[in-house]
C-alpha cells in the first residue's frame, strides 16, 4: 500500500473497499456484492478466549490502517473501543463496518456541507438559521444529512420512537406537528378510521389502511395512507406507525386549494445505504426549490409533488357535477355516485382522469402487457361492451390466443347478424396495437351513436372511453378530461 496507491482514489473510503475486495476473493475466490455476501451467521461464534484473540487482530489490523492514514485519530478511537466491546468476531465485520463510517465521514466533510448550506441560502430554503447551520457544521453536530432539516425555514423531522405505540395516542399528533410548517395548514376535527384494504389483501396478507379526516380553513379533506400488514399465519403486524411516503399528501391538497406555491415533500433517511423507516422528514418547498434539490442529487432529495393548483378540490367537484350534466354518470345510482365521490376525496389525483377512473364502468383501464395469457383480446371486447352499456354489444366473443404455437391469434364476434374476425400478431405478451385501429373501423360500419377514444396515461397503460362526438368536444374544450394525443402539463 504506497501513498500514490492512496492519492489516485482521492477517498479512504474507495481505497478501504478496494482492498476488502481483494480480502475477500482470497477469502472467497469471488467478489463481494449483494448476492455473493458473506453470511456472518455462518461464522463459529466465538468463546471468551477467542474473542480476545481475535480482538487483538483486530486491533493490529486497525493501526496498520491508522500508520497509512487510512483512518483518521478520531476514527481510529472509535473503532478501538468497538473492537474492545466485543461486536466484531470476523474481518469483514470490522472491515465493512469501517468502510460505512469512513465513507458517511467523507460524505459529511464540513467543506461539502458548507457548500451545500450556501446552495440552500441561495435558494431561500434557509434564511434566518443559516448562521447557526455554519456553526453546527464546524463543532461537527451534523451527524446525517437529514439534520439540515433542523435549519430549514420550513422543515420538520419525525422520529418515529418519539411517539407513543398507540395510533389514538401519536398519529394526531404526528399530523400537527406536519401542519406546524405552515400556519394556514391548521385543523380541527381531526378523526381517523382503520379499514382492510380488500384489493389487496388475501388469506395471509391483511393490508390495513388509515382513513384520515380533518377540517382545514373551513373545508373537509379526506385521506388514505398505509398502516400495517397483518400475518394471520404468523399472528403478526409488520410496518412502521405511519406511511411516510403518503400521509402528509391531505397538506397538499390544502395548499392547492390555497393556490399555494409550496408542497410538502418527504426526505427520507439514510443509515449508509439503507433507508431508516422510523426517521423522516418533511420540507415544504416551491417548484423551483424542489427541482434544484432534485437534479444536483446532494445531501437532501425531496420527493417528487404535484404543483397543479388548477386540479384543486373546488375544480374536482365542479368536474364531477359536468360529467353529470352531459351524461356520464347516468348508468349509476346516487348511492354508487356518492360512493365514488368519497374514494375520489381520499386519493391524491393528479389529473381529472384519475378522478374519472374510479366512478364504475366509465373507463376501462389496462396494462398493453398483457396480463391474461388465456383471452386476451376476448376479454378486451368485453370490457369495452361494459364500458359502452351495451351500445357497443357484441356477442359469441372468443380469440385463439396462444403465445407458445403460434404468431398469430384469431378474435371472432358478432355485432347483431353481421360477424367480425381480425388477426393480431403475437408479440411475447405485448398488445397489438392495430387492435385499437380495427375496434374504430368497426364502431365506424356500425354507425354507433358514440366511438371509443383513449385518454392519457403517462405510461405503458391504455385508458379507454366510450363517448358520442357532442361528449367528446365538450370533455375536450373545457379541459375535462386529457385524452391520449394531449400532453400532460404540470402548470397549467
Amino acid at each position: 500500500m504506497t501513498f500514490m496507491d492512496k492519492m489516485e482514489t482521492k477517498s479512504n473510503a474507495k481505497y478501504l473497499y478496494a482492498l476488502f475486495q481483494v480480502e475477500f476473493k482470497k477469502l472467497t475466490g469471488q467478489f463481494y456484492s449483494i448476492t455473493t455476501s458473506f453470511d456472518f451467521d455462518e461464522v463459529d461464534k466465538l468463546n471468551a478466549t477467542q474473542q480476545l484473540q481475535i480482538n487483538k487482530e483486530h486491533q493490529t489490523y486497525l493501526s496498520k490502517l491508522r500508520s497509512c492514514d487510512l483512518l483518521t485519530e478520531k476514527e481510529f478511537l472509535y473503532f478501538q473501543n468497538k473492537i474492545n466491546s466485543g461486536i466484531f468476531f470476523h474481518k469483514f465485520q470490522l472491515m465493512l463496518s469501517i468502510i460505512d463510517k469512513v465513507s458517511s465521514n467523507e460524505h459529511m466533510n464540513p467543506d461539502k456541507l458548507k457548500l451545500f448550506a450556501h446552495k440552500l441560502k441561495s435558494k431561500q430554503i434557509i434564511t434566518s438559521h443559516y448562521d447557526k447551520l455554519l456553526t453546527a457544521i464546524e463543532q461537527g453536530k451534523l451527524q446525517n444529512p437529514i439534520d439540515f432539516l433542523n435549519y430549514c425555514d420550513k422543515a420538520i423531522i419525525i422520529n418515529e420512537n418519539d411517539f407513543p405505540d398507540k395510533p389514538a395516542q401519536y398519529l394526531e399528533r404526528m399530523y400537527q406537528k406536519t401542519a406546524s410548517i405552515f400556519p394556514e395548514l391548521a385543523f380541527t376535527n381531526f378523526e381517523f378510521q382503520i379499514v382492510l384494504d380488500s384489493t389487496i389483501s388475501d388469506v395471509d396478507s391483511k393490508f390495513y389502511n388509515f382513513v384520515v379526516t380533518l377540517t382545514s380553513n373551513g373545508k373537509k379533506y379526506k385521506q388514505k395512507s398505509s398502516y400495517h400488514l397483518y400475518s394471520p399465519s404468523k399472528n403478526k403486524y409488520f410496518g412502521n406507525k405511519i406511511d411516510q411516503q403518503e400521509y402528509y399528501k391531505i397538506f397538499n391538497k390544502i395548499l392547492a386549494d390555497l393556490q399555494s406555491p409550496y408542497r410538502l415533500h418527504e426526505v427520507k433517511t439514510y443509515q449508509g445505504n439503507a433507508v431508516d423507516w422510523k426517521t423522516f422528514g418533511i420540507i415544504a418547498l416551491t417548484k423551483e426549490q424542489a427541482t434544484s434539490l432534485q437534479r444536483s442529487h446532494d445531501f437532501l432529495m425531496p420527493s417528487y409533488e404535484n404543483f397543479k393548483n388548477s386540479l384543486n378540490t373546488t375544480k374536482i367537484e365542479q368536474a364531477i357535477e359536468e360529467y353529470k350534466k352531459i351524461g356520464l354518470l347516468a348508468h349509476l345510482s346516487n348511492e354508487q355516485i356518492d360512493n365514488a365521490k368519497e374514494k375520489v376525496a381520499l386519493e391524491e389525483n393528479n389529473t381529472l382522469n384519475d378522478v374519472l377512473m374510479v366512478f364504475p364502468d366509465v373507463i376501462y383501464s389496462f396494462d398493453t402487457e398483457l396480463a391474461n395469457l388465456q383471452d386476451p383480446y376476448a376479454e378486451l371486447i368485453s370490457a369495452y361492451k361494459k364500458i359502452a352499456h351495451n351500445d357497443f354489444n357484441p356477442t359469441d366473443i372468443a380469440d385463439n390466443f396462444n403465445n407458445n404455437t403460434t404468431n398469430k391469434v384469431k378474435l371472432k364476434f358478432k355485432l347483431g347478424k353481421k360477424a367480425y374476425e381480425k388477426s393480431f400478431k403475437i408479440d411475447s405478451d405485448w398488445i397489438d396495437s392495430n387492435f385499437f385501429s380495427f375496434i374504430d373501423t368497426v364502431v365506424k360500419k356500425e354507425n354507433l351513436k358514440s366511438q371509443f377514444y383513449q385518454l392519457y396515461t403517462g405510461d405503458q397503460g391504455a385508458s379507454i372511453i366510450y363517448l358520442t362526438a357532442k361528449q367528446y368536444h365538450y370533455l375536450r374544450t373545457n379541459k375535462l378530461l386529457l385524452f391520449g394525443d394531449e400532453e400532460y402539463a404540470e402548470e397549467e
